[in-house]
C-alpha cells in the first residue's frame, strides 16, 4: 500500500503473515482485546521464562545506560570537566551502539539468542567495572564507547527472544512492558544513587558496582535457560546442516532479504531516529534539568531530581504497558500517535511550574506518553523486520536511529547554556522546543508506515534453513549441483517477486 493509504488510520489495512505463513493485505476490523488477565494466561511457563530473560536482560541495558546519566555531576567533579565533556560520553555510546547491533544481531540470527546475549552481557558487567576504575578522562570516555558497542546487541536480542515465543495476540502487551525493562533500569539505577551513593565510601562509583553484578547476574541465570525454540538442534543428526553449507544458505538469506527490504529498512532507521530523540530529549537532561534550572539539589530533601525521576520512569511503565495492550485493538500506529498527542498536551505541565509537586506529575505524564508510544515498538519492529532475520533488523535500525540522536544531550546541554535565564541554563525551554517538535515527527513518520498487526512471524523458519531451500528447489525443478542450484533457486525467487518471508 501507498503512503495515502497508510495515512487512512481509521481503515486499519493491514500487510502481514497469515496464519498459513503467506504475506497478505487485508481490512481488519477493530475488536475489543480480551481482559489483560486473560491476555497474561494465554502464555506458558517457558513463554514467561523466554520473557522474563528478555525482559531482565534490556532492564540491566537500561540500568547501565542510564547509571551516567544520574551523576554527571560527580563525574564533572572527579574528572574536572565541564558538563558538556561528561555528557560527550552519552554521545560516543549511541554512536557506537549500532556497531554492535549489527555485530551481535547477525550472530543471533545465525547461531541462536542465547549464547550471544550471554557473553554480551559479561562484556557490559566488565564494562561497568571499568567505567567506575577508569582513572582519566580520556580512559572513562574510551570506556563508554567500547561500553557502547556492547550495549547496542542486547535490544534485538531481548525484543526478538521474548516475542517470538509467545501467542500472537499477546504481543502487545508483552511488547509495552518488555520496552519498559529501560524505564525499570533507570528506576532502579535512580533508587541506588538516592539510598546507595550518598551512604556509601565509594560514592558515585557505587552505581556502577551494582550494575555490574546486577548484569553478571542476568547472565549468569541465562547460561540455564534452553535455546530460544526457532534455534533447537533437529533431534536426529543427519537433519542438522553442516557448517559450511548452513554458512553459504545464510548469506544468501541474507542478500535476497537486504533486496526485498532495503526501503523497509530506511523507513525504519527515520523512525527509529525520531523515536530516539523522544526519548533521549525527554531523559537524559531531567536530571541535570531540575538540579541546575529548578534548584532541586539544593532544596530539602536534596534527593528533588531523583525523585522526580523515580515517579517519571513510573508514568514510563504504566503507559508502555496501557498503550501496548491497546495497540492489539487499534493498531500498532494509531496507539503511537494518541500518545504522542496525549505527551503534546502534557508539555507545559513539564516544564513551567516551579514547585516539585506539579513538575513530578508533569514528568509522569510524559514519560506515559514518551514510553507509552515506544511500547508499540519491539512488537512493531518485530512485524517490520525480514521475519528470518528479526535479531539484526530491529536491533541495528533501532541503533542507527540512536546514533542518529547521540547528539540529543549535547545540543540540549549548550544550548540551554547559551541561554541564561536568571543566571541559569534554560533546559526548561530548549526540552519544550525539542520536545515539541520531535512529537510531531514521530506521529506524522509513524502514520506514513504500515500496519502489520498479528503477524505471524513465528511460522518462519531460521535464516538460511536448508530444508525450505531443498523443498523450494524440487518444487522449481533443479537438478544442478548443491551451490549452482542454490544459486539459480535464489535468482529465481528474486526474479518471481516471492517474499523473503518464504526461505
Amino acid at each position: 500500500m501507498g503512503v495515502k493509504q497508510n495515512l487512512k488510520l481509521w481503515e486499519n489495512n493491514v500487510t502481514h503473515i497469515d496464519e498459513n505463513g503467506d504475506m497478505v493485505t487485508e481490512r481488519v476490523p477493530r475488536v475489543l482485546p480480551p481482559n489483560p488477565w486473560k491476555v497474561m494466561r494465554m502464555l506458558s511457563a517457558e513463554n514467561y521464562m523466554f520473557f522474563l530473560m528478555g525482559l531482565a536482560a534490556w532492564t540491566a541495558d537500561g540500568y547501565d545506560f542510564n547509571a551516567v546519566n544520574l551523576v554527571t555531576t560527580q563525574l564533572s567533579a572527579e574528572y574536572d570537566k565541564p558538563l558538556t565533556s561528561i555528557t560527550l560520553s552519552i554521545t560516543l555510546t549511541l554512536l557506537f551502539r549500532s556497531v554492535g547491533a549489527a555485530i551481535i544481531g547477525i550472530s543471533s540470527d545465525m547461531y541462536g539468542r542465547k549464547w550471544p546475549m550471554i557473553i554480551d552481557l559479561w562484556i557490559l558487567a566488565a564494562l561497568q567495572i571499568g567505567t567506575a576504575y577508569a582513572p582519566t578522562y580520556a580512559a572513562f570516555i574510551g570506556v563508554r564507547a567500547l561500553f557502547g558497542i556492547a550495549m547496542g546487541g542486547i535490544w534485538g536480542l531481548a525484543a526478538a527472544m521474548a516475542l517470538e515465543n509467545m501467542p500472537v495476540e499477546a504481543r502487545g502487551l508483552f511488547s509495552g512492558i518488555l520496552q519498559q525493562g529501560y524505564s525499570i533500569g533507570y528506576l532502579i539505577a535512580a533508587v541506588i544513587n538516592i539510598v546507595a551513593v550518598p551512604r556509601t565510601s565509594a560514592g558515585y562509583k557505587t552505581i556502577f558496582y551494582v550494575g555490574a553484578g546486577f548484569t553478571g547476574l542476568v547472565a549468569a541465570v541465562e547460561m540455564f535457560i534452553p535455546e530460544s525454540r526457532l534455534f533447537r538442534a533437529p533431534e536426529n543428526p543427519e537433519e542438522r546442516p553442516q557448517q559450511g553449507t548452513r554458512v553459504k544458505s545464510f548469506v544468501k538469506d541474507l542478500k535476497l532479504a537486504a533486496r526485498q527490504y532495503w526501503k523497509m529498512f530506511l523507513y525504519c532507521i527515520l523512525l527509529s531516529a525520531v523515536f530516539n530523540w523522544m526519548s533521549h530529549g525527554a531523559q537524559d537532561m531531567y536530571s541535570t534539568y531540575m538540579k541546575v534550572q529548578k534548584g532541586f539539589s539544593n532544596s530539602s530533601p536534596p534527593t528533588g531530581a531523583s525523585r522526580a525521576t523515580i515517579i517519571g520512569q513510573c508514568g514510563a511503565v504504566v503507559g508502555g504497558a496501557v498503550c501496548g495492550y491497546y495497540s492489539q485493538f487499534i493498531g500498532r500506529r494509531l496507539t503511537v500517535v494518541l500518545a504522542v498527542c496525549f505527551g503534546l498536551c502534557m508539555i507545559p505541565l513539564w516544564t513551567l511550574p516551579t514547585a516539585w509537586g506539579p513538575l513530578a506529575a508533569g514528568n509522569f505524564f510524559v514519560q506515559f506518553a514518551v514510553n507509552g508510544a515506544w511500547g508499540v515498538m519491539p512488537v512493531l519492529l518485530n512485524e517490520y523486520a525480514p521475519p528470518q532475520f528479526r535479531g539484526v533488523f530491529p536491533g541495528t535500525v533501532y541503533q542507527i536511529g540512536n546514533m542518529l540522536s547521540a547528539p540529543a544531550a549535547q545540543i540540549q546541554t549548550v544550548s540551554a547554556s547559551g541561554w541564561i535565564v536568571d543566571g541559569k541554563p534554560n533546559y526548561s525551554q530548549v526540552m519544550t522546543i525539542v520536545l515539541c517538535i520531535v512529537f510531531a515527527a514521530v506521529g506524522v513518520v509513524t502514520a506514513c508506515g504500515q500496519e502489520r498487526l498479528g503477524s505471524h512471524f513465528e511460522l518462519v523458519k531460521r535464516a538460511g534453513a536448508e530444508e525450505n531451500i531443498q523443498k523450494e528447489m524440487k518444487e522449481l525443478g533443479l537438478g544442478k549441483d548443491e551451490e549452482a542450484a542454490s544459486y539459480e533457486y535464489f535468482e529465481k525467487v528474486a526474479a518471481q517477486g516471492k517474499p523473503a518471508t518464504e526461505i
